[in-house]
């Protein structure tokens, strides 16, 4: 009984885990990527919107995710998520690391939007953290 319970459960889990997946995939907006044509590391920045349909004056909510990556046969890579806002834009890339630098960080502009106000932030993420500083809002 135990043994059932126990691969009901994990069924369940990876049931949940799944449609997550599938939504995603299916969902996902790429809405930058840096050049790789310099190897010292790589992102890009991934926009979801929610699911569901607008309500009243409420509408479902975007995330982004910011990957980044080195290059090489067995990168270290990680993967951030900003808080939910109505709207997210990418502005620009500010600053990509040539080659050798050392503490390679990128650096790039977005925008947010709630509640019709919108916040600029300058974004500078590593393999070890991501820092937002708000521009103006």
């Amino acid at each position: 009984m135990k043994a059932i319970l126990v691969i009901l459960l994990c069924f369940l889990l990876f049931s949940c885990a799944n449609t997550n997946l599938v939504y995603f995939a299916n969902n996902y907006q790429e809405i930058a990527r840096t050049d790789d044509a310099v190897p010292t590391l790589s992102s890009r920045v991934i926009k979801v919107r929610e699911f569901g349909e607008c309500t009243n004056s409420s509408c479902p909510k975007e995330v982004l995710y910011i990957t980044i990556s080195e290059f090489g046969e067995y990168p270290e890579q990680r993967l951030y998520q900003t808080k939910k806002a109505d709207e997210w834009q990418f502005i620009e890339w500010n600053h990509i690391p040539p080659l050798g630098e050392q503490n390679p960080t990128i650096s790039f502009t977005m925008k947010s939007v709630n509640n019709n106000m919108e916040t600029n932030y300058s974004v500078r993420v590593n393999l070890k953290t991501i820092e937002y500083k708000i521009i103006n809002q």
